[in-house]
């Protein structure tokens, strides 16, 4: 069964909208009429649950689709909307780690770290990364958790790995966790 926001995503990408967020030349006008026509006339109900229900593998395999997300969730009206789209893909977050790792580090870091779903998210993708060791989501983490990333010692471990050969990664540990 198709997702409408994957197929709004598609219908953009196909008719070449503009889903770039914050876009100061034409608002992606064209795509968030389409998402704003999928919630009945006004933003939220049927986006988010479109979103709250879609697969991130799917999503991932559709040019662009970083943007068309982040515009998506910036019309979002509610944050509480938010907060219940991001509990429903904590359940998935092993399904595609560049979804994962995109989602962490233009939202999750947005968000208190004292929220319930951030810790969720932090905790989840913790695991995720010691057991895959994926450079780009290590990297999210820490400049998500800053100083607090010091605390879990595996993921310090492996980013001090990559940084025997990434000055990227040294840099990260310097900056963010004041490892040098």
């Amino acid at each position: 069964m198709s997702n409408p926001f994957i197929d709004i995503v598609r219908t953009a990408n196909k008719n070449k909208w503009c889903t770039t967020p914050y876009c100061t030349t034409c608002i992606a006008r064209e795509y968030r009429q389409a998402l704003q026509d999928l919630g009945g006339g006004g933003l939220g109900g049927g986006l988010a649950n479109a979103l709250s229900k879609l697969k991130p593998s799917e999503l991932t395999l559709e040019d662009n689709w970083q943007d068309a997300l982040l515009t998506a969730i910036i019309d979002l009206p509610f944050s509480l909307q938010l907060e219940g789209i991001l509990k429903n893909w904590s359940e998935k977050l092993d399904e595609d780690i560049n979804f994962t790792d995109f989602v962490l580090f233009k939202v999750i870091r947005n968000i208190s770290s004292n929220s319930e779903i951030w810790k969720q998210w932090i905790d989840i993708c913790i695991s995720l990364a010691v057991r895959s060791h994926n450079f780009s989501l290590i990297e999210s983490l820490l400049l998500v958790m800053g100083r607090k990333a010091v605390d879990q010692q595996e993921l310090i471990e492996i980013a001090k790995e990559y940084a025997k050969s990434s000055r990227q990664m040294k840099r990260v540990l310097s900056n963010s966790c004041g490892i040098k």
